[in-house]
């Protein structure tokens, strides 16, 4: 029984590495395997994390990752990795990394591992499958299979072969849900200066949509020209890419203070203001707030930067707090589709077995990883899903061979 896999990105990897036994061939287009594995975690790879549950997860048919991730757990994972001699640590976060903080580790020992259950076939593109013949078409060859695995990836990061091809000679044959960009940076309405270009500080990201909060993250945000970056909006990446494809003109607020409350914040800086009543409020906020902030922080609070501690109205308190406590960015666009992490949307999992992944549409056609209309939060939840959608692929595929 020939199985062939279109992918060695971290979901084709994480299938031949399961694969024992079975006779595989893994096609890429790329000279190598796992090259998006390769820029996952900013080079380090985060592959899973410490607080793990299905509801990190988001698709037009949510339920349909339960089974998958409850299979092959993060635990689980961190299992396997040791067994293949990946050792692991994680942050206080509880993002996961192999202990050499470096993502080629572990494509490197997938790759490995990978080699010793299947041959690889690289710089191939696909151009075309014949479903009802089971023939897959490349620029080079034709391939007679018994069992399809698509490992393809979405749309993200297309220069390490995640273009999205795939997706687009499936159209016509298997639903795809409406696709967009994720875990990226975005563009807002509201600018700051060039002074505060750049700057990083630790915040609470908040997002709301229509009013109603929708995630919370307190982790780094990054002000930029373009608008907002940083770990805490790209833990609202999913929601905020979601809202924007559906025109919901979804707003972020940035508490400078989370471990503050807005009471406690105010009788704070009135203490400093009573301690040093000739100071300006520019001075009085310098031990408070990162400096390249605090001409923004002020303008949009209408306060003279040059105003003194004993001249400030309860008024202009009021608007500081405010400000401090939810300085308010209207995401108008993402920013950067080129680099986005993960791909929303997918093969619509409606048509697909969550216990197999196989099609429901097409026997001996089978998805894993970013293909499918299943993404993950930031924090190593992708990797997660690849491994997990792989094993019970390969689980069912292997019980065929027997």
């Amino acid at each position: 029984m020939k199985v062939f896999v279109i992918g060695a990105g971290v979901a084709g990897l994480a299938f031949a590495s399961f694969a024992e036994g079975l006779d595989l061939t893994v096609i890429d287009s790329n000279d190598q395997a796992g090259r998006k594995l390769l820029a996952s975690g900013n080079g380090r790879c985060n592959f899973t994390n410490l607080n793990f549950s299905p509801s990190y997860y988001q698709g037009e048919n949510p339920d349909f990752p339960k089974y998958a991730l409850e299979k092959f757990t993060n635990e689980d994972l961190i299992k396997y990795f040791s067994d293949l001699g990946i050792d692991s640590t994680h942050l206080p976060s509880g993002r996961c990394y192999p202990a050499t903080m470096a993502a080629k580790t572990v494509r490197d020992i997938l790759y490995i591992s990978a080699k010793e259950n299947a041959k690889f076939v690289f710089n191939e593109k696909i151009v075309g499958i014949d479903l009802k013949k089971k023939l897959i078409v490349s620029d080079r060859n034709k391939y007679k299979y018994d069992i399809l695995v698509l490992a393809s990836g979405g749309i993200t990061l297309p220069n390490s072969g995640s273009d999205g091809l795939i997706l687009d000679i499936l159209k016509d044959r298997q639903q795809v849900t409406s696709l967009t960009y994720a875990i990226t940076n975005y563009k807002t309405k509201e600018k700051l200066s060039k002074k505060a270009k750049g700057t990083r500080i630790r915040a609470k990201a908040s997002l709301l949509v229509r009013g109603k909060l929708i995630k919370e993250s307190t982790d780094d945000v990054i002000f930029q020209a373009y608008g907002l970056s940083g770990t805490a909006i790209l833990d609202l990446s999913n929601q905020i890419s979601i809202s924007l494809s559906k025109k919901e003109d979804p707003l972020v607020l940035i508490d400078f203070f989370p471990t503050y409350g807005s009471k406690d914040l105010e009788k704070r800086i009135r203490f400093l203001l009573n301690t040093y009543p000739k100071r300006s409020i520019y001075e009085v906020l310098l031990g408070l707030v990162n400096d390249r902030l605090i001409d923004d922080i002020l303008i949009k609070a209408r306060i003279d930067v040059n105003k003194m501690a004993d001249e400030l109205s309860d008024r202009d308190m009021a608007m500081l707090i405010k400000i401090l406590k939810e300085m308010r960015f209207h995401i108008k666009d993402i920013n950067d589709k080129t680099n986005a992490q993960v791909t929303i949307g997918g093969i619509d999992t409606r048509f697909v077995d969550d216990k197999t992944m196989e099609s429901k549409k097409y026997k001996d056609l089978y998805f894993c990883g970013e293909i499918l209309d299943v993404s993950g939060s930031c924090g190593g939840y992708n990797i997660q899903w690849a491994f997990s959608s792989a094993k019970v692929a390969c689980e069912k595929i292997r019980s065929i061979n027997v």
